[in-house]
């Protein structure tokens, strides 16, 4: 189904390699391994295959109105900046520079609705969130409307457990959980979540939000939305911003998730519908391949780890990509 409005794709990426970018990181990292700061390798390794994302979005969703890449004013040498559809955006054209500059992709996302230019509706996407089969607008908007899942979960204290905590006790400020599910009990208890709709079943009882279970896949988003969040949660906003690298003390994009589920402003969509997410191992790798070449799934997250060996992993994807997208696209020069 043809939407009516123009959609956006919005891709935050960094050259980890790069000598330049190496020096400006080690300048502001930590001397001492902090526990409350992330700065580890996998946050910015590249693995070589953001050509074949561009082929991916030109192949398989054509509709695109615009490419918004951001960097910390990086560009791949085969970039072809007189794409129309390509607006290479330095974290200079949009974030202040007392914040710069950042090694952190939150506040990068807190601030992306303020890139000039950009449609009302978008699309935020990782580097390694990738489009593997033809999808329409309809895959990520509906009748106007965010297409996303409204269903509670817990928070585990690993990984981003803490900035998924931060976001959680803002909502539970900001909201009352009865009056929210009284409210948009459609939007939650909805038979299109399939089994994961039991997860908010369980835990009903709790007074307030024990957490929101947010899937990692790239993410519909609105103007609008996310300049009201940041107006209602200054303080949080402020506090990442400040944040060179990952810290416990930040939020991230799933605020923006979390408070429209509050507020409903969203379609109500199975979570896993024509997606699936991957983590690299070096026993899956080979795994991982054969989802591309299978095609099976429009959106592929391949999530990096500590547990590959990075060369032969990289080799292996790379010849994976090449043989679903083999052709040059008009991003390349």
């Amino acid at each position: 189904m043809k939407q009516d409005f123009d959609i956006d794709f919005v891709l935050p990426w960094v050259d980890g390699s790069d000598p330049e970018w190496i020096a400006e990181f080690n300048k502001y990292a930590p001397k001492e391994k902090r526990l409350d700061i992330d700065s580890s390798e996998k946050r910015y390794r590249d693995y070589g295959l953001l050509r074949y994302w561009f082929r991916g979005v030109e192949k398989f969703a054509p509709w695109v109105r615009t490419v918004h890449f951001v960097t910390c004013g990086q560009k791949p040498d085969w970039l072809n900046l007189n794409n129309p559809k390509l607006h290479w955006v330095k974290h200079s054209d949009y974030i202040p520079q007392e914040y710069l500059p950042i090694f952190s992709a939150n506040p990068i996302e807190l601030m992306m609705h303020k890139i000039q230019g950009l449609a009302e509706h978008f699309v935020y996407f990782n580097d390694d969130f990738f489009l593997t089969a033809p999808v329409k607008q309809d895959f990520f908007f509906k009748n106007g409307l965010p297409r996303d899942s409204a269903i509670l979960g817990t928070i585990s204290l690993t990984d981003i457990g803490h900035i998924l905590l931060n976001n959680n006790d803002l909502m539970n400020k900001k909201f009352n959980k009865s009056s929210v599910l009284k409210k948009h009990l459609a939007k939650w208890l909805n038979p299109v979540y399939g089994a994961d709709m039991i997860r908010t079943v369980l835990l009903l009882p709790y007074a307030g939000f024990t957490g929101f279970h947010n899937h990692h896949f790239a993410s519909p988003y609105t103007k609008e939305l996310l300049t009201e969040v940041c107006t209602q949660f200054p303080d949080a906003i402020e506090t990442t911003m400040k944040s060179r690298f990952r810290s416990q003390k930040d939020v991230n994009q799933y605020l923006f998730q979390d408070y429209r589920f509050c507020k409903g402003t969203f379609y109500p969509s199975n979570p896993n519908r024509k997606k699936k997410m991957l983590t690299l191992s070096d026993a899956n790798v080979e795994v991982v391949a054969k989802y591309i070449n299978r095609q099976k799934y429009s959106e592929l997250v391949i999530n990096d780890s500590d547990d590959v060996c990075f060369e032969n992993a990289r080799a292996i994807l790379q010849t994976a990509f090449e043989s679903i997208l083999p052709e040059k696209s008009s991003f390349e020069v």
